[in-house]
């Protein structure tokens, strides 16, 4: 009788630890797919329930044919199982054989199915179904909550396609709650209220309001860099359309004065205000240019204006060089605007006769920004055959002239 509860206990333990591996490793594959982005849980529960199912019901009749009836059994039921479960799981089974492989060339492939798709949402905005659009980017923001992207094209589609500001600033707001990712997402999110605010609002006020929040969140970027540049378009924008306008009216008056004095027999003359010599023209953009670079130091359009005029209409190399060396101070500036800067110092000196170890104490400040960097490379080159470049100068220019002219044109007491 001990021996008989003994061998039975045996048997138990054995048939527990190989069906409990078994069975263990099934429930492991079975999480492991379902894991999957790309794998419908429901069709992988299936799968694996109907193949276990014929499995163990193709054993069990294998176990209990004998003589001839087995011959029946692997005939009807073994070899037709065994050709369908072959044929249900060999893309799989080639999957996980070749997917090493085929990753390590190309990537995995499951990654793109962690992705939301906005292509529904982009195809619907294109045909004007615009709250429809909405409802698509939604549905896959309800996989993907917080996605950047997906809330970026909704504000856009409430924004200028519904016309709903209130609405897309909220969903921007949304977008920027993330503070690992606030660095990258604020400028961008920022950047497109401006423009809204600008197209759409037509308020360059609250646009204005909405550049200088870059700035103040982030000092010293590249962003806060791009937000100045802005802001010193915009007022430069607004005093062009200023411009237009005033020669518009002035031009509108002159007509219907002539119109009301019935004097057609000449061509209109333009008003002696609006007829301004190359040299008064100049002047007055020298000091249009001076008072942007006041309101906004930090422009580098401003400042590269200033430069050129400088150095074309008032012949002050050194003021010149001043407003790039201003530039080079500017945090958030890159390795190739500062090599373009220091190469145009570098001309102003080659142009104003400027010593051999001057200039090339220029152009190795290009090089020191990173060595191993393209603009060094060229620096390098440049500094080789500098002293051709010089002797070519001073014999092809005479060194420029400095003067006192903002006192000459009155911008300073």
């Amino acid at each position: 009788m001990i021996l008989l509860l003994q061998s039975t206990l045996e048997r138990v333990y054995g048939a527990f630890l190989v069906y409990g591996v078994l069975i263990a490793l099934v429930i492991y594959f079975i999480r492991k797919q379902i894991k999957k982005p790309d794998k419908d849980p429901l069709k992988v529960i299936v799968k694996w329930t109907v193949s276990l199912m014929v499995l163990t019901f193709m054993g069990f009749s294998a176990l209990t044919a004998k003589g001839l009836s087995f011959l029946i059994v692997f005939i009807v039921i073994i070899l037709p199982g065994s050709i369908l479960l072959g044929l249900w799981w060999t893309p799989a089974i080639s999957e996980w054989m070749a997917s090493p492989i085929t990753n390590a060339l190309t990537g995995d492939s499951r990654l793109s199915y962690n992705k939301p798709e906005y292509g529904v949402a982009n195809a619907r905005r294109n045909r004007g179904q615009y709250l429809e659009a909405v409802e698509a980017v939604n549905e896959e923001l309800a996989k993907h909550p917080g996605n950047f992207d997906g809330l970026m094209l909704k504000a856009s589609i409430q924004a200028e396609n519904l016309g709903d500001l209130e609405s897309a600033t909220e969903t921007v707001q949304e977008a920027i709650e993330c503070e690992e990712q606030l660095s990258y997402r604020l400028p961008v999110a920022l950047n497109k209220i401006a423009d809204w605010q600008l197209r759409l609002a037509g308020d360059p006020g609250a646009a204005r309001r909405t550049l200088r929040q870059i700035r103040e969140a982030l000092p010293e970027s590249q962003a806060a860099q791009f937000a100045a540049q802005r802001l010193a378009s915009l007022d430069s924008s607004e005093e062009t359309e200023a411009a237009v306008v005033d020669f518009n009216e002035s031009y509108q008056k002159l007509v219907e004065e002539s119109a009301g004095n019935d004097d057609f027999t000449s061509p209109l003359e333009l008003p002696k205000a609006i007829e301004t010599n190359q040299q008064q023209a100049g002047d007055k953009s020298l000091a249009n240019n001076l008072r942007r670079v006041a309101l906004h130091p930090d422009s580098v359009g401003n400042r590269e204006e200033l430069a050129a005029l400088y150095l074309g209409h008032a012949n002050q190399p050194v003021k010149a060089a001043e407003q790039y060396e201003h530039l080079l101070a500017l945090p958030g500036t890159t390795i190739h605007q500062k090599a373009a800067w220091l190469n145009r110092i570098a001309d102003i000196q080659v142009k104003n006769g400027e010593s051999h170890e001057t200039v090339r104490a220029t152009l190795e400040r290009v090089v020191a920004l990173d060595p191993k960097a393209a603009p060094a490379v060229r620096a390098q080159q440049r500094i080789s055959y500098l002293n051709i470049e010089l002797r070519g100068a001073k014999h092809n220019s005479t060194k420029l002239q400095l003067g006192n002219y903002e006192q000459d044109i009155g911008l300073k007491n």
